[in-house]
This record gives C-alpha cells, structure tokens and sequence, in this order.
C-alpha cells in the first residue's frame, strides 16, 4: 500500500525528484483565517484617514466591544490563531512582528497602558501623524507573516525587514509626507 501524498526523494540519474509541498486542510483554514483577521484592522485604518464611518457603526452596535483598540486586541487573537495552527516555518519574525507591531499601534492609537509611549512618540515631530504609524504597524505585520514562511533566513534578516527598514520609512515619511499632503 501507497500514499501518494507521502513521496521521498529519489535519484534517478542527475534528476532528483522532490517530495510535494502538502498543506493540510487544517493548515489553509487557519492560514486563511489569520488573513481575514487584517479586515478587523479596516475600521481603525480607515479612521485614521478621515473615514471614520465604519468604525462609528462599529462601536455604535459593539459599544467598548468594538472600540478601535478592542479591534487591534481581537486582531491579535485571531492572528496568533494562525501562527499556532497555521503553516508558518519560523516564528521568531512572528514573534517580532508582534512586539514592533503592537509598539507602531500604542503610537497611533491611545491605548490606556501604553499612554506614556503615546506621549513620548508625538513629542517628536515626524512620529506625531497616527496613521503613518497605523500604517507602519501594518506593514511590519504583512511583512512578518511574508518572513516566517521563509526557511533560509536567519535573524539578522529578520531585525533588518522588520525593525529598521520600517522603522527608517516612518522617519522619512514623517520627515517628507507631511508638507507633500499638506499636514
């Protein structure tokens, strides 16, 4: 008896054949579930850039329940989801991305433990504009999920993506967007 599914290398002359990449079904449900958590991001996102209708039917039906910081909360439990019965690789960009993540969030969004780094951020002019920061939080998200199923790379790559490469956009875009977009 066989299992296709279950194929092992083999040599045959200078060809190798490779074993299939299976994701079980398991695996894409939740992959996809952690994806869908992204729209739990739209009602703050879109707030941020003078559209604040969504989130106003949000917290109007939701109460505190669907408060801009209860939908990052909720945005993370559904994404951790993902990362424990997902297909991610490596978790230490996942990991990373959380703490760097939740620190680009308590800048845009006034979460109440968090106020002190609220304050200390839009004392300094480029980090003062919420959603360059909601933004950046955002990305260094989408590129820690893009990273974790990367199996070459090591941490260095890892603090590069995900802390500098963000972090020095902000910095230019807090330097040069504003007087661009006329904040």
């Amino acid at each position: 008896m066989s299992d296709s599914s279950n194929v092992t290398p083999q040599a045959t002359g200078t060809n190798v054949q490779k074993a299939p990449k299976s994701t079980g079904v398991r695996q894409k449900i939740f992959n996809a579930v952690g994806w869908l958590a992204f729209a739990l991001l739209a009602p703050p996102v879109l707030t941020m850039f003078k559209l604040p209708q969504l989130q106003e039917i949000i917290t109007t039906n939701m109460g505190a329940w669907g408060s801009p910081i209860a939908l990052v909360i909720y945005f993370y439990v559904i994404l951790f989801l993902r990362v424990f019965f997902g297909s991610d690789q490596r978790y230490t960009p996942v990991l990373l991305g959380y703490a760097l993540s939740f620190l680009y969030f308590s800048i845009a969004l006034d979460i109440g433990f968090m106020r002190w780094l609220y304050d200390l951020a839009h004392r300094v002019p480029f980090l003062s504009y919420d959603a360059m920061n909601l933004v950046a939080g955002v990305a260094v998200i989408f590129l820690s999920n893009a990273l974790s199923g990367v199996r070459k790379a090591n941490w260095a790559v890892d603090v590069i993506v995900l802390a500098l490469l963000p972090a020095g956009a902000l910095v230019a875009a807090g330097i040069y967007l504003p007087g661009l977009l006329g904040f």
